[in-house]
């Protein structure tokens, strides 16, 4: 089963998504696309999770100690999250 911490960590990440969406209005997609795209190449690349990927990317890429670069990497893994688990699941009971 899941612990709390894995939840609460896991609201953090959707207060992050919510504020940068807020934050960039119409400009979120465009903004977002590029980091959901890097996650999506170290997962592909070492076959990994997106949580996995996050962390080899905070631990090993530059790119991560741009500024605004760990809430959008952030809202990218809540994009990349939501589409990979929910969007089947909100087919399935008509959501």
């Amino acid at each position: 089963m899941t612990n709390k911490s894995t939840f609460k960590n896991l609201s953090v990440l959707k207060d992050a998504q919510k504020s940068v969406k807020a934050d960039l209005g119409d400009k979120y997609e465009a903004v977002i696309t590029p980091y959901v795209k890097i996650i999506q190449m170290v997962m592909n690349a070492n076959e990994i999770t997106e949580f996995e990927a996050l962390k080899k990317i905070k631990e090993q890429l530059p790119i991560y100690k741009q500024v605004d670069a760990p809430l959008l990497f952030s809202a990218a893994l809540i994009e990349i999250t939501e589409g990979k688990h929910f969007v089947g699941f909100k087919e399935s009971v008509n959501v």
